[in-house]
């Protein structure tokens, strides 16, 4: 069947957009260079490489979080910091990327920004992975460990964490220091009811000396 004029000239731009759509879908080959530099160590050609990539995608988050992850690794703070406040420019209400802004501000030891944004990223999504053990560790870190276990708790709750371990180091903490609280033995249960028996049966015994006195004392007239 002969195509008509209209259909031929849909076909090509069909066929455009087509290609596009699967080039899309393709990781950039520098992307993939980037994270190879990146697993050997290689930060600053890493770094080179996902810029190069981010200029074909420049609202790509993902790119931009690997790019400050580089720049925490070569202790480039500033950068990095710069980096991810872009991400958050760009993507506001997501948990990842103000999580990894976070944790730009923790490797750099600002603990008060980087709670405050951990708390953002948790506002956003509760249960968004290792925030709520940042959160803790962060308390920890400022001798509050009460409050750190609370948090460390949440995000075990949440599931796989790496805050069972600060749990049990607590716990054993606690066990050394002599403040857990462990359950009586058989023979201080013992011990204890028969001391409470006894006292009771003495205050029931001074109680009825006390009633018959005052008895014997009121069948007296006064003096």
């Amino acid at each position: 069947m002969a195509r008509s004029p209209a259909d031929r000239r849909l076909g090509l731009p069909l066929l455009l957009l087509v290609a596009a759509v699967v080039a899309g879908c393709e990781p950039a080959p520098q992307l993939e260079r980037g994270d190879v530099l990146f697993d050997n160590t290689e930060y600053v050609a890493a770094i080179t490489a996902w810029q190069e990539s981010l200029a074909e995608r420049p609202r790509d988050t993902k790119l931009l979080i690997r790019i400050a992850t580089a720049q925490v690794r070569l202790r480039k703070f500033d950068e990095a910091e710069a980096t991810m406040r872009r991400a958050v420019e760009i993507e506001p209400e997501s948990a990842k990327v103000r999580h990894n802004l976070a944790l730009v501000y923790l490797r750099r030891k600002d603990l008060d920004k980087a709670l405050a944004t951990f708390h953002e990223a948790r506002d956003i999504q509760d249960t968004y992975p290792e925030t709520n053990y940042y959160i803790g560790l962060i308390h920890e870190m400022r001798g509050d460990e009460e409050t750190a276990v609370k948090y460390y708790v949440q995000d075990v709750n949440n599931g796989p964490s790496r805050a069972w371990e600060r749990l049990d180091r607590y716990k054993e903490k606690q066990r050394a220091l002599g403040l857990t609280r462990e359950p009586p033995d058989r023979r201080s249960v013992l011990l204890f009811s028969g001391a409470f028996l006894a006292l009771a049966a003495a205050a029931y015994g001074l109680r009825c000396y006390l009633d018959r006195r005052n008895k014997t004392s009121l069948s007296y007239p006064r003096t």
